[in-house]
């Protein structure tokens, strides 16, 4: 009789209970690419998904990327993208097994992009979770949250690098990367830098850094990655030729100034662009800028703040309306931090600048250059001068001034990033004649012994 009302017994099933699972991401940080029979080989993982219930419990699991998912999934020895009311007893558990499948022999980014991406949804009593499903999807070099820990050097080999999470230089430790050379960064993820970064690009081959999405309608959408962040004790850092685009902060240097006489970061002929927040920030450090271009930034173009010293010249920042509403100007340089509510003053700091022969510009035809300084800190000399403002403050324009409000100006192609200068620019032969002198613009150009202002010398 007992035999008999058990097998007749209804089994129960919680319907408030969820699934627990034992990872919320699931990292393929090797991936080998030897294929066999055309199919590439992986690295197998594995997931417990445990019920918590002292009832048995029913749900479903299925890959976000359903059948065009570069990954595979295994449920209790049965393979599949998606499976419908799995049921799991009592306080046991199944395991699920996963496998990723890029194709080594195609590196086109619309079917491998450089890291690969998909999840596990699993679908519990109405409960949604997930597991996020990460893997290296091309051939290349990964960092995966390192960091350099002796002098290094990234020479153009025909493969990237990738950074996932950070990639970390060290106090006294050099990273060098020569002309060419690629380097993508996933979504959050940063180059922080406490030793010293020199980047070594050519007109011809500048070093390239942006995000890892590199499907033409990611090609030019900001806020992709973090940025290159120069912390103390760096010193000494060096960026030529490099384009650095679609991140949050270009050049973000929140060091102090230290050492007298020695820059935090020096750059010459580099465009940032399409940065969400700034192209090139300082806090309190020592910069030193030539022939560079900052534009499209969804904050500010160029900003000091809380001090330091900057030295600015031959530089042209633009930022338009075209990808961001903007609520501040494209240049901004500050020695006073305010309150934000009440705008009292609640600190000042040291300052020192030279902006000579620059090109500000933007659309707030109120003005793209914002200065908030305590006097009695800025040293000197400090002068702003020979420069082509966007601005209806006098200030800029008084007794004495070489600088020139800007109404009109006309660039040969902004809304591809080229803003070399036009026909009739306002900026022809208006520039200092700089000792020592800076004898190309930021396409290598000779200047003439009449220089124009901005980081491009007129062609015409």
């Amino acid at each position: 009789m007992y035999i008999a009302f058990s097998a007749c017994r209804k089994e129960s099933f919680t319907t408030t209970e969820s699934v627990v699972v034992n990872t919320d991401t699931l990292w393929f940080d090797t991936v080998f690419t030897k294929v066999k029979d055309r199919t590439p080989l992986s690295v197998n993982k594995q997931i417990l998904v445990y019920n918590p219930s002292k009832e048995s419990i029913r749900t479903s699991i299925r890959l976000g990327g359903g059948l065009n998912s570069h990954f595979r999934l295994n449920v209790d020895g049965e393979p599949g993208y998606a499976f419908q009311d799995i049921e799991i007893f009592p306080e046991d558990s199944i395991f699920l097994f996963v496998e990723v499948h890029p194709d080594p022999n195609n590196n086109s980014p619309e079917f491998n992009p450089l890291i690969i991406r998909d999840s596990l949804l699993f679908s519990t009593n109405g409960n949604e979770s997930k597991t996020m499903l990460i893997g290296w999807g091309q051939d290349a070099h990964y960092i995966f949250r390192d960091s350099i820990e002796a002098d290094t050097t990234w020479a153009n080999d025909r493969l990237p690098i990738v950074v996932y999470g950070y990639c970390y230089v060290k106090p006294d430790v050099k990273l060098t990367i020569e002309k060419g050379m690629k380097v993508h960064f996933s979504p959050r993820s940063w180059l922080f830098v406490e030793g010293e970064l020199a980047i070594n690009g050519t007109k011809e081959e500048p070093v390239l850094m942006q995000g890892d999405r590199l499907q033409p309608q990611w090609e030019e959408r900001a806020g992709q990655w973090g940025g290159v962040w120069i912390s103390y004790p760096s010193y000494g850092s060096t960026i030529a030729h490099a384009i650095i685009k679609n991140g949050t902060v270009g050049v973000y240097c929140d060091s102090t100034a230290g050492r007298d006489g020695e820059r935090n970061i020096t750059l010459k002929k580099t465009m940032i662009r399409n940065m969400s927040f700034d192209g090139i920030s300082g806090k309190g450090s020592t910069i030193y800028a030539e022939n560079c271009v900052s534009m499209n930034c969804g904050r500010f173009g160029f900003l000091a703040n809380q001090g330091g010293d900057y030295t600015l010249y031959h530089n042209t920042f633009y930022t338009d309306g075209r990808d961001f509403s903007r609520q501040e100007p494209t240049f901004a340089y500050l020695n006073i931090r305010r309150d934000p509510i009440t705008g009292a003053a609640l600190e000042t700091y040291p300052i020192r600048f030279s902006f000579l022969n620059n090109i500000v510009d933007g659309i707030n035809q109120d003005g793209e250059i914002v200065g908030d300084l305590d006097f009695s800190k800025v040293g000197s000399p400090s002068v702003i001068d020979y420069n082509l403002l966007r601005s209806s403050n006098d200030v800029y324009f008084g007794a004495g001034s070489n600088n020139i409000a800007l109404d009109q100006i006309s660039y040969v192609d902004k809304n591809n990033y080229n803003l070399d200068l036009d026909t009739l620019s306002p900026a022809k032969n208006k520039a200092l004649l700089l000792s020592p002198i800076i004898p190309q613009d930021y396409c290598d150009r000779t200047r003439d012994s009449e220089p124009d202002i901005g980081a491009y010398e007129s062609q015409f």
